[in-house]
């Protein structure tokens, strides 16, 4: 009696087991969640969206009257002018040593 007993139980959860194997793992999940809530897909903005985002935010901010948002709005062009000025000692130290190597190269 008890294997007819298991049979039927079997035959009854056979359904069940079937559509949990459609069921979506949480990663899944999750990860349609995310990019449905933020509405950037599933990779993410690309590099030319990103910048365009964050200058908008920055102009949101720097237009704000909030003391907090003009120190933000300040730190953010300092960091941005510290940013350009490393990239350009960098050019100008490549522009140097590629006219140094001309230089040797062809007296």
């Amino acid at each position: 009696m008890s294997y007819l007993k298991a049979a039927i139980l079997a035959i009854a959860l056979l359904p069940s087991v079937a559509a949990a194997q459609t069921v979506n793992s949480a990663a899944s999940i999750g990860a349609r969640a995310v990019s449905s809530y933020s509405g950037i897909g599933m990779w993410g903005p690309d590099r030319a969206t990103e910048r365009k985002m964050a200058v908008a935010r920055l102009e949101q901010i720097c237009a704000s009257k909030r003391a907090s948002d003009q120190r933000g709005c300040d730190r953010a062009w300092r960091i941005i002018a510290a940013g350009h000025a490393k990239i350009q000692a960098r050019r100008d130290a490549e522009a140097d040593k590629a006219a140094k190597a001309e230089g040797v190269v062809a007296p």
